[in-house]
């Protein structure tokens, strides 16, 4: 019999808390090719800290920790209402390099679209830099390019 992938085991998303910067830190650590390639170096400590602290006082902004068998795989940020009434945009998936290519990214907005439907009428993810990796991801789950602000962001959405 074979074991279950890590794609069909369980995976679930529970809201990150200011006591979980250290966590959230150690993933974006875990990403160095994402932070090079939007050219930003990644985030401190401090910065993590007050990024969720901005958070936690923005009624429409949510941060979760994506879990696996007890173990955190990733990091979600979305705004619900934005950039319209109705919208949900995923401002940051993020998934450690030596995690991805295991289908954490996939089930994460699978089961945020599972969530959401129903109470959006779509979906956005915001895509910076010149990303194409990210852009076949959002292909591949039926978003479409929807929003041009090149240089820095282009947006991909799909109805819910």
């Amino acid at each position: 019999m074979h074991s279950p992938t890590p794609a069909a085991a369980p995976l679930h998303t529970r809201p990150a808390a200011l006591q979980d910067a250290g966590i959230i830190y150690e993933l974006y650590c875990g990403a160095p090719s994402y932070f090079e390639l939007i050219s930003i170096p990644p985030p401190t400590p401090l910065e993590v800290e007050r990024e969720l602290e901005a958070a936690v006082l923005d009624p429409k902004r949510c941060t979760e920790l994506v879990v696996h068998e007890g173990e955190v795989v990733g990091y979600l940020d979305y705004k619900l209402d934005y950039p319209e009434e109705g919208d949900a945009t995923v401002n940051l998936l993020l998934i450690p390099e030596n995690l991805q290519s295991r289908g954490y990214g996939r089930r994460t907005i699978t089961l945020l679209e599972e969530r959401l439907r129903g109470r959006v009428k779509r979906v956005l993810a915001s895509i910076y830099g010149q990303n194409s990796r990210a852009k076949r991801f959002w292909d591949s789950l039926g978003y479409r390019f929807a929003i041009d602000a090149r240089p820095v962001l282009e947006w991909y959405a799909k109805e819910l």
